[in-house]
């Protein structure tokens, strides 16, 4: 907060009351430390378990791919969804299932979630020749960092991928409207 004149913070008399911004700032950090104080320290602080391929899912990412792929399902016009997967994996075998014939000259090894969605979508922000319509599909897939939950590889496809999730990791199901 800025101040409007050359007041100081600390009061012109040690045995005064502390100001008004002096107060706040004591409250603040009072409920700062009452709250560091609750519980033992691993329940206070909340981390993401590091994702490791072949492993499941952290259970705290699942929520945040749900969304992820909800979102996903709304932009590409999906009215008619049967599943939503995730899978973790490493950005090299998620591109064999995901966007097949792509590589990745490097980070290959970066750990990404691999999302396949089952229904009926039409990618409307897709580009294609002029004139042409607009790309469907039954299967999308996106590929995620892990460590961000930035798309980096979207595919849309009529048939299921050749490379299955399932064989690069446990399936983890998403519950999507």
């Amino acid at each position: 907060m800025a101040r409007a004149t050359g007041q100081s913070l600390q009061p012109a008399h040690p045995r005064r009351r502390p100001t008004v911004m002096k107060r706040v700032w004591l409250a603040g950090m009072i409920a700062v430390l009452a709250l560091s104080a609750c519980g033992s320290g691993a329940a206070s602080v909340v981390r993401p378990k590091v994702p490791t391929p072949g492993k499941p899912v952290p259970a705290a990412a699942i929520s945040r791919l749900t969304v992820i792929a909800e979102r996903a399902i709304a932009a590409n016009g999906g009215k008619s969804v049967a599943w939503a997967t995730a899978v973790v994996t490493t950005h090299a075998k998620a591109l064999t299932s995901a966007t097949p014939g792509d590589t990745e000259p490097s980070g290959g090894n970066t750990i990404v979630y691999l999302l396949t969605i089952k229904g009926h979508f039409v990618c409307h922000a897709c580009s294609g020749p002029p004139g042409s319509k607009a790309p469907t599909g039954t299967y999308l897939s996106m590929v995620l960092v892990a460590k961000t939950f930035s798309g980096t590889d979207f595919g849309l496809s009529p048939k299921a991928p050749s490379v299955s999730p399932a064989s690069l990791g446990p399936v983890t199901y998403l519950h999507v409207h």
